[in-house]
């Protein structure tokens, strides 16, 4: 009975040492616990991307929607030509789709002396909640230009009669991994230029189609 015993207790025992020497599988068990983690990363990861991507199109957006209009060389824009303009915003962001969740203001400002600058036109497309020009929206008012335009003091931020075309651009941007896990969610994308008319003293397009 002892004998019998001592040799099933060493077989046990062996077993078991057996078992703790054994290193089987220790690698799946380590991948199978930063696998989440790797997979967060890599949302993230094509998140940062994309989002760049789209900061990037956005800016050259407003960057080519302001040129082709300060191009003209007509003082007044027809209906046509400036809605071509700003369809071509949806083309310029391809591959990605902004047929919904953008806004794009086109304003034509044109200095006064010693007064602020005034507003001749400005043409709104799309809508975005809580989003406004900071330039102002009033025809006719007066235009409020960043702080790199000097202001002489009196309000004046551009010469009598200098005009420029300013272009906004905005986009409601959604992520498409990482929001609905709450790491990101929806963030505001905009882009805005500046150009002067190149052929004509001043320019204005339509307020509404």
């Amino acid at each position: 009975m002892k004998r019998l015993l001592k040799s099933t207790g060493n077989r046990m025992l062996g077993h078991i040492c057996a078992f703790i020497r054994n290193h089987r599988g220790v690698a799946m068990t380590e991948f199978a616990l930063m696998l989440p983690v790797l997979m967060l990363l890599t949302a993230g990861s094509f998140e940062v991307a994309r989002y760049t991507l789209m900061t990037q199109k956005m800016d050259r957006i407003a960057a080519t929607l302001s040129d082709l209009i300060a191009r003209s060389n007509v003082e007044t824009i027809t209906e046509t030509e400036i809605s071509n303009i700003i369809d071509s915003a949806l083309f310029m962001a391809q591959p990605f789709d902004i047929s919904t969740g953008n806004m794009i203001i086109l304003t034509s400002v044109q200095g006064r002396t010693g007064q602020a600058p005034e507003i001749l036109s400005q043409r709104v497309s799309g809508s975005i909640s809580g989003v406004s020009s900071p330039i102002g929206s009033t025809v006719g008012g007066n235009a409020i230009l960043p702080t790199a335009f000097p202001d002489t003091g009196s309000g004046e931020t551009l010469a009598n009669g200098e005009t420029l075309i300013v272009a906004e651009a905005y986009f409601n941007y959604s992520p498409y991994l990482t929001g609905g896990i709450g790491f990101f969610g929806n963030m505001l994308i905009r882009g805005r230029a500046y150009f002067r008319p190149r052929f004509t003293d001043t320019i204005t397009f339509p307020a509404a189609p």
